[in-house]
């Protein structure tokens, strides 16, 4: 019961953060500008300002934790953005998470908001970002893909909750 508790105040917690976002300020413009290619940036600015704001605070967790582990700050600051022809709104996507866990059918749009992450993969691994961006987006929030080390995996997964 309790993996179902955390996961459901995870979601709350970011369905509210999801309303109050603002884009990235100056600070974290150049953050991004620094830990991303050119091609991957670009990538990172055609997300909504909630998932732009949601990736720095992620990759801000993980350069805490991990210390200045390009790879890895890449992989925070990309891992949603197959959420970018999704739906916007919070509640959209609140309802999609909900009817997607009852097996409930859902509107095109919202299941392109629940395959975010294979939809950003591709995206990711066209531009020529890193391999772990690439996995972190297609794979999260199950466990790593072989070939990943666990402890770097593990500390993404922490960040992104």
């Amino acid at each position: 019961m309790k993996p179902r508790l955390g996961k459901a105040a995870h979601l709350v917690k970011r369905f509210f953060g999801h309303l109050g976002a603002q884009p990235p300020g100056p600070h974290d413009q150049q953050f991004v500008r620094d830990h991303l290619s050119e091609a991957c940036a670009e990538i990172f600015w055609t997300q909504s300002p909630a998932d732009q704001h949601h990736a720095v605070i992620v990759a801000r967790r993980i350069e805490r934790g991990l210390g200045d582990d390009r790879a890895a700050i890449e992989a925070a600051l990309l891992h949603d953005v197959g959420k970018r022809a999704a739906p916007e709104g919070a509640i959209s996507r609140s309802i999609a998470t909900v009817l997607d866990a009852v097996g409930l059918p859902m509107t095109d749009r919202m299941r392109i908001y629940r395959e975010h992450g294979a939809r950003g993969a591709a995206v990711l691994q066209e531009a020529g970002c890193g391999s772990l961006a690439v996995a972190f987006a297609r794979h999260h929030p199950a466990g790593p893909p072989d070939g990943i080390d666990p402890a770097r995996w593990r500390a993404l997964l922490e960040a992104d909750g």
